[in-house]
């Protein structure tokens, strides 16, 4: 906002309300909203002539209404962190002077509270979309949340234990083509991905572990290994093929006995 400024104090030229909002308009155009409170602290009306002090300490009250309407809509939606709601603020165009002040009238009213945002998260969001502790005390560090208050958060090893339970079958499924030892290796990256401690990953893949499909197994071994052929043909045959052909099955976790039967099957 800014204004034409000539001599030494300015007019109003019109007021309208609505809603307990007044939009104030000025001899040079300048128009702002107020709230009900500043338009009576101030005693706006049509005709007023202001001090250019007196408007520029209207303009700062409006600076900070502005900001904190648009702090309240954004806090209908969700809750935010502090340093959210500041660069969300910012992004808005604000003054970071008048920022600090909206702040700390909505911590005043607790409407913005760090310790609680982390708690929720920590427990309810985390538990909805099932991370485990390293992933959430990455995301609040990534929000602003404060050391001081990231240590006084709990994770107890069982809690843990039954999320990454929950969402283990569930990365399973992605993997269920792959023989069972390369499929519990993918489900515990998936599970320490998502932020679970390593025992805690690998004793969810073990107890939600399902047993190889036979059927499923020696068709995906059979097709993966023609690949194989294919793949390593080009450059190697004989011995060196058959090598290549071996180790390419065993790091997709099939069982060497069944590779070697396959293979053998395949007249290499």
């Amino acid at each position: 906002m800014s204004v034409k400024r000539s001599g030494e104090s300015i007019s109003i030229l019109s007021v309208k309300g609505k809603d307990n909002i007044f939009t104030v308009v000025f001899e040079d155009g300048e128009k702002i909203e107020v709230s009900m409170d500043t338009f009576t602290d101030f005693h706006l009306y049509v005709g007023k002539r202001m001090s250019l002090d007196e408007f520029d300490r209207l303009m700062e009250l409006v600076r900070q209404e502005e900001a904190y309407r648009l702090a309240l809509k954004r806090l209908g939606h969700d809750i935010y962190s502090k340093y959210e709601m500041r660069a969300y603020l910012l992004g808005k165009g604000q003054d970071p002077h008048v920022i600090d002040e909206v702040i700390n009238r909505l911590i005043g009213a607790d409407l913005i509270n760090d310790e609680r945002y982390a708690t929720t998260f920590a427990e309810d969001v985390a538990d909805l979309r099932l991370l485990g502790k390293n992933q959430v005390l990455f995301v609040l560090h990534s929000k602003g949340i404060p050391s001081a208050i990231l240590d006084k958060l709990s994770f107890p090893r069982e809690k843990e234990l039954e999320k990454a339970m929950r969402y283990a079958p569930l990365a399973e499924k992605r993997f269920r083509r792959t023989p069972k030892r390369r499929r519990m290796m993918k489900v515990i990256q998936a599970l320490m991905r998502r932020g679970y401690d390593e025992s805690v990953a690998v004793e969810a893949a073990e107890s939600c572990a399902m047993p190889d499909d036979p059927a499923m197994m020696q068709s995906q071994l059979e097709k993966t290994l023609s690949l194989a052929i294919t793949k390593y043909s080009r450059k190697y045959e004989g011995f060196e093929l058959r090598q290549h052909v071996l180790a390419y099955l065993a790091r997709r976790g099939y069982d060497y006995d069944d590779i070697k039967q396959a293979c053998e099957e395949a007249g290499l």
